[in-house]
Parts: structure tokens; sequence; C-alpha cells
């Protein structure tokens, strides 16, 4: 097994260093989610040089989650749109991916996304968008991550996004602790909860499980690899 722990905070890069340093296949993002506005915290520019610092000293694969989210109150639209601009900058200035959060925020990020290259091919993580923002994530050679969600019944939409967009441009996650799959919803989720999506996920291509399997594992060696 092969996986991202990924990052929300400025400043959680160290501890969360010490916590995978013993399992290398496990890989590090780190970025400062739009709950980084959220009242109370410090200025999101220095939250930036606080994250810019950590990277000097950790090896990530990439920078994230970072992104918008009009469902919580989370600053500003402006600010939260300065934040993730100022990431992806910073992305691009250390040659690395970007992992995007994107809560009901589709034509803001598309609006982001058309005026924005990208150092390398990034990912929109546990993809629950429109079916214009994923023809656009593919245009821009992202990759396109779901996670439980894609198993609920009521997601109609997000399993025909995800049938129909090329496999080479698929990858799979579990957004641990958050948004087990069915059968195990509602229940902590853990990496353990990754089979449950698989089957459903190679149901949904028409796809032998051993196949996607194979085919999800190149896809993330490709995003590793750059």
């Amino acid at each position: 097994m092969e996986g991202i722990d990924i990052g929300t905070d400025a400043d959680d890069l160290t501890p969360r260093s010490e916590l995978v340093k013993k399992f290398p296949f496990v890989k590090l993002s780190a970025g400062i989610g739009p709950w980084g506005l959220r009242e109370g915290t410090i200025g999101w520019e220095k939250q930036v040089e606080i994250l810019s610092d950590q990277l000097d000293t950790h090896k990530v694969v990439a920078i994230g989650e970072i992104g918008l989210d009009n469902h919580w109150d989370y600053g500003t639209k402006e600010s939260q749109e300065a934040l993730l601009e100022a990431q992806i900058e910073l992305a691009n200035n250390r040659n690395l991916p970007v992992i995007f959060h994107d809560r009901e925020a589709d034509d803001q990020f598309i609006r982001l996304l058309r005026k924005h290259s990208f150092a390398k091919r990034s990912i929109f993580h546990c993809f629950q968008g429109s079916e214009e923002l994923a023809k656009l994530a593919i245009h821009k050679d992202f990759f396109i991550s779901f996670a439980g969600p894609l198993t609920y019944k009521a997601n109609k939409n997000m399993q025909e996004i995800f049938a129909n967009i090329p496999i080479e441009h698929i990858l799979l996650e579990t957004d641990s602790p958050y948004l087990s799959p069915n059968p195990m919803r509602g229940k902590s989720n853990t990496p353990l909860n990754m089979q449950y999506i698989y089957r459903y996920a190679a149901e949904l291509r028409n796809m032998e499980l051993d196949d996607l399997i194979l085919q999800v594992r190149t896809n993330f060696q490709t995003f590793l690899q750059g």
C-alpha cells in the first residue's frame, strides 16, 4: 500500500514527519487549507512564510491540501483565493504539484484554473465537483481522486463522471478519518476501507478489480515521478 499523508496547516509538517518516518511508502504533502483563515488564526501571509520555512527542512511530494471552501465560514472568497494563489506560486517556485480541496466552489476554481499554469501534474482530492470542472482538470492534465462518497447511492452525477473520465487520470483515496464508504458509512474511516471503494469503483468502470488496482498504482507512481 502506498499513499500520501496530507497536510492541512502551516506548522504541521514537523510532527507528521516524525510519525511517518518509519513508513517509507507514506509520502508527505504540506499546505494551508481555507480553514487557515478561520477567526483567531494568524495572518495568512505569515502562515505561508511558516510553511515555506518548513519546506526547507522536510521533503514533500506536493503542496496541499489547499483550496476553496464555501460550505464553512472560512474568511471571505477573496481571502481564500489570495491564500490559494500564494500557495500555487509557492508550488511552482519549488517545482511541486498541488493537491486541491474544492467544496462548493466550482465556479471559482474554473476561473482560477483557466488563468494559472502549474509546474507539475496536480490532483483534485476527494472530488465532488461538476462535470465542467472535471473536464477542465483533465485538460490541465490533472489527476482526479475519488473517496468514500463515490459509493453513496445519491451521488449519481459523481459516479457518472468517474465512469467516463480517462482511466489514466483516476486516483482513489480514503480522506481518512472522514467520509467512510458504504457499508462503513457513519463510522470512523481508515485505510482498511479502501477495499470497498476499489470494489465499487471497479464495478462502475466495468473492470476487473486487479486491473483497476494496477492502473491506480501506475497513476500514483506517475504523479510521484512528475
